[in-house]
């Protein structure tokens, strides 16, 4: 989809939330939204807070990196391009601001399968207090 039509597509009401990020766009489109569906979204806090306005059940789990130097080297290691490293740093220093103020829970991401097994538990027992 070009970013023309990603933005008629915005103005008509196609997405349950969109947001720039970066210089690209990403949304996640109301078709993927069914009555009592649970679904699982990886967004960005500006589309965490749209949902939120939307959905004020939902549960919001913010996902951070242990510091911004752990991320700037995670991003390193898998090859990310050195000259938008330093862009991508400073946006995910204002998303941690957003963040904390919309999610319901915040995890530090130290080591994968924790993280992981921490988000699972919580989504269970968030469904747990739904039934």
């Amino acid at each position: 989809m070009s970013r023309d039509q990603f933005l008629a597509a915005a103005d008509a009401g196609f997405f349950l939330e969109w947001e720039e990020f970066n210089g690209n766009l990403y949304g996640t489109p109301l078709s993927s939204v069914e009555s009592g569906r649970v679904l699982l979204l990886e967004i960005d806090a500006k589309g965490a807070r749209t949902v939120r306005g939307i959905s004020p059940t939902a549960l919001i789990i913010a996902l951070e990196p242990p510091s911004l130097a752990t991320l700037g080297e995670r991003m390193t290691q898998r090859g990310d391009d050195p000259s938008q490293i330093e862009r991508r740093l400073a946006i995910a220093a204002d998303e941690m601001v957003l963040a904390r103020e919309v999610a319901d829970f915040l995890l530090v991401n130290t080591e994968l399968h924790h993280t992981v097994d921490m988000v699972v538990s919580m989504i269970e027992d968030w469904l747990t207090l739904r039934i």
